[in-house]
């Protein structure tokens, strides 16, 4: 059984469990958005606390628009929440919060991944948009001139660019995990839930993680199926 058709096989149940586990997110984001915890703070307050019990005073919290929108831009010193995180006092709220907070930490102590990832994201975003397009010319001119160095040049660099967008997915687990370690970890020892709200904040998180789990296996065998389409037409010729 050669690489392609192993790819193949494995790509429809990975696009089925990641259907699946983006579905998990919702629906776990859903039940405990009707929850309350402990302290009782809106996601905004929790940020904000994080923050300054950290010392980041110059980061921002800010509300944008969205469900599940949620995210921390270090170039700006922005957490953006969603207004269901930003303005309830639920459960998740509290663990969405703390997550992007936990991301802002991360900057804060140099965490290593996070530095890695963050020189990637150029490249990422470069390569989303060339890496089909270099491999399809790279292809068609095997065909027309056969073996010519021109198209093997165009090959392997398309094949580099789509592996640093794998490779960036690699690198954001540990980033992920860590970041709701973190948020897990300051919700806790600040006393802000319980141990049944920890539960419950550890499943919407890990649930969500998973989502990351799922990004970095098709991005895998997404490149294993490219060498073997483009690599397997260039050997036969």
């Amino acid at each position: 059984m050669n690489l392609y058709i192993i790819t193949t096989l494995c790509l429809f149940p990975l696009v089925l469990l990641t259907i699946l586990a983006g579905t998990k997110v919702k629906l776990s984001f859903n039940k405990y958005s009707q929850e309350g915890y402990q302290a009782g703070l809106k996601g905004s307050e929790i940020a904000r606390k994080i923050l300054d019990d950290a010392g980041l005073f110059d980061v921002k919290v800010a509300r944008i628009p969205g469900k599940l929108t949620d995210n921390y831009n270090p170039s700006t010193k922005v957490i953006s929440l969603s207004q269901e995180v930003y303005d309830c006092n639920s459960v998740a709220a509290a663990g969405i919060a703390a997550h992007e907070a936990g991301h802002a930490l991360q900057y804060a102590d140099d965490y290593f991944m996070v530095k890695v990832r963050a020189l990637l994201i150029p490249v990422c975003n470069i390569s989303s948009r060339i890496a089909l397009p270099l491999l399809v010319v790279g292809f068609i001119l095997e065909i027309f001139l056969n073996t010519n160095p021109v198209s093997n040049v165009f090959f392997f660099i398309g094949v580099g660019f789509y592996a640093a967008y794998t490779v960036f997915t690699l690198i954001t687990l540990p980033v992920e995990f860590n970041a709701s370690r973190r948020a897990r970890e300051v919700l806790t020892a600040n006393g802000l839930v319980t141990a049944e709200d920890d539960k419950k904040v550890k499943e919407m998180l890990s649930a969500a993680a998973m989502t990351y789990v799922m990004s970095f296996a098709l991005s895998l065998i997404q490149l294993l199926r490219i060498i073997a389409i483009f690599g397997g037409g260039r050997k036969r010729n």
